[in-house]
């Protein structure tokens, strides 16, 4: 059994290195054609832009701040996201892990349920430092 797989393994090796073989042997092997060596252009550099010129400090576009309370419990941004995230995300993911659990036995809704809660709490958290870290104006303090 063993010779006839090394027999066939044989054959499908001539059929495959053959037309390679007849090719080689009508056109030759490739060899790298020998040419000066290549000189490369002088850089061309241009200025496209003209230089920005740095006024006083009141001109340009005006720029806003971000209202904060200071009096806040926290008005860290990133932090209000990640937890706002968090929540949203387990309670949504929580409840419908449980849902579809449910449809096929009742024992394993609470497990699953808890499973779900954890991964949208993680993966909320997660887009709420994205969303606190570049639009901070979206997400609301937490007040006293």
């Amino acid at each position: 059994m063993i010779y006839r797989t090394f027999e066939n393994a044989g054959r499908k090796l001539i059929a495959g290195a053959l037309p390679l073989a007849v090719a080689a042997a009508f056109v030759g092997i490739a060899a790298p054609a020998q040419a000066a060596p290549a000189q490369a252009p002088a850089p061309i550099v241009r200025q496209i832009a003209e230089p920005v010129q740095i006024g006083a400090a009141g001109s340009g576009l005006p720029l806003e701040r971000i209202a904060t309370d200071p009096a806040a419990t926290n008005s860290d941004p990133l932090a209000n996201g990640a937890a706002a995230g968090a929540v949203v995300g387990a309670t949504g993911s929580g409840a419908m892990s449980a849902v579809s659990c449910m449809a096929g036995f009742l024992v394993l809704a609470v497990p699953c349920g808890i499973i779900g809660a954890i991964n949208g709490a993680v993966v909320g958290a997660l887009v709420g430092l994205l969303v606190g870290a570049f639009a901070p104006d979206l997400v609301p303090q937490t007040l006293p």
